[in-house]
């Protein structure tokens, strides 16, 4: 549930462009799905709070361009259906950088009751600073400085990665939410 209503608040994901790669990885995608009851709507601050099966509580600010809001009821379950997956290229010495980009997409139901669909993707390249092979794990540095730390599912993928390496990372995830009105 927790990681459901996380992804709903905040959308963020990474994608690559295509360059001369000597190793491409692509971790299997992962879905989760979680659902929650609407406890309160505060039309004015768009704001709703919901409520997971284990009590846990997690306020969400539904933007402008949700205009479904005025449709939702205290008490109808929101189920949320997650998506995350990663892609990975290393590259060669002087191989051309791939291009920073970022793309979001929101879209709203157009069934009977709201729903939103929601896609991320970011470009960009990453530089190895640690591989932990004991661990399964790689750390890397983003072009922002900030330092990142994965676990990776299979070792194997971390077989010819370095420190220093460049790596291009495809990370992409979305959301679907859907409404069921309360019996």
């Amino acid at each position: 549930m927790r990681v459901g209503l996380n992804l709903l608040a905040m959308m963020c994901a990474t994608i690559t462009s295509p360059v001369i790669a000597q190793t491409t990885v692509v971790g299997a995608g992962s879905t989760e799905t979680a659902t929650a009851t609407i406890r309160r709507i505060d039309p004015t601050t768009r704001f709703v709070v919901l409520s997971g099966d284990d009590g846990s509580e997690m306020g969400v600010f539904a933007p402008p361009e949700f205009t479904r809001l005025n449709e939702l009821r205290v008490g109808d379950v929101v189920t949320i259906t997650s998506y995350e997956s990663v892609v990975s290229q290393l590259r060669r010495p002087r191989a051309r950088k791939p291009s920073v980009s970022e793309e979001v997409s929101a879209t709203e139901s157009t069934s009977a009751l709201p729903g939103l669909t929601l896609s991320h993707q970011q470009t960009e390249q990453v530089t190895v600073k640690a591989v932990d092979r004991d661990a399964s794990s790689i750390t890397v540095t983003n072009r922002d400085g900030c330092t990142i730390s994965r676990h990776v599912e299979r070792l194997s993928d971390l077989d010819g990665v370095k420190p220093g390496d460049h790596i291009d990372i495809t990370y992409t995830e979305a959301l679907l939410a859907t409404v069921t009105r309360a019996k």
